[in-house]
């Protein structure tokens, strides 16, 4: 091979690396900035004033804030038109024509939603006795599921898949959707592997109808909603006297 060819093949293959290392490192970093604020205010707010749902609020505030800048507003604004593009929260990025309709998608996503459910029903009830307070309890339970389908969506799906896109489309979806499943290793290698499908499967879907409608927004609605739903339903086995304190 000429020093050309050598020369050409160093840059495909820096190419590469910064095609799918960047769009990856980018979204794991964002998952990292919008969950652990929140675990550590959630440990805080267990001792200092669990009477009162502050952890949550704060929470919330700073997640509007997140989602502002990185959808394009503040500083730099030499970024902000990028920033907005990558984030796809609205429908700003053009809507895949091809592929399956939103409905069956969202069809699909539901009795996978219902088979969480029924898998979470099989394991003990949790212990709350670390949930001091009642309005502590209602509050970890609602932002566990907000903060979960919110980042997570912006993090995967927005920023890491729409990345991935503009470097290899064809392979985006199922490449966002592997980072996605092993980033749960958080849970324990046997936990994972047992939800290491269903987590796999879900992203897919999601990372489907991100592409096919152009926004993210039905999946931060759905991914919000499922988890809540798997919670409630499941983990709970739909008994809300476990969110009350007596």
């Amino acid at each position: 091979m000429t020093e050309l060819g050598h020369g050409r093949q160093r840059v495909s293959r820096l190419t590469d690396i910064r095609g799918y290392g960047i769009p990856i490192l980018t979204g794991l970093v964002i998952v990292a900035a919008g969950t652990v604020p929140f675990l550590l205010l959630a440990r805080l707010n267990a001792r200092v004033r669990p009477d009162l749902p502050w952890a949550a609020v704060v929470t919330l505030a700073y997640l509007a804030v997140m989602v502002i800048w990185l959808n394009g507003s503040g500083p730099p604004h030499s970024n902000a038109h990028w920033r907005r593009q990558r984030l796809r929260l609205w429908l700003r990025s053009k809507a895949d024509p091809y592929g399956q309709s939103p409905v069956v998608i969202i069809a699909l996503m539901a009795l996978l939603a219902f088979v969480w459910v029924m898998m979470s029903r099989t394991s003990p009830l949790p212990d709350l006795t670390a949930y001091p307070t009642t309005s502590y309890r209602w509050s970890m339970f609602l932002m566990g599921g907000v903060v979960a389908g919110v980042v997570e969506e912006v993090a995967y799906r927005g920023y890491m898949q729409t990345g991935l896109e503009e470097h290899d489309r064809a392979n985006a979806i199922w490449i966002t959707s592997l980072v996605f499943t092993a980033s749960h290793i958080t849970h324990g290698i046997g936990t994972l592997l047992v939800m290491a499908p269903g987590l796999f499967i879900a992203s897919m879907l999601y990372g489907a109808l991100a592409r096919r409608t152009g926004t993210i927004l039905p999946g931060i609605a759905l991914h919000v909603l499922g988890d809540l739903a798997r919670v409630y339903f499941g983990v709970l086995r739909g008994d809300s006297s476990l969110l009350f304190v007596n």
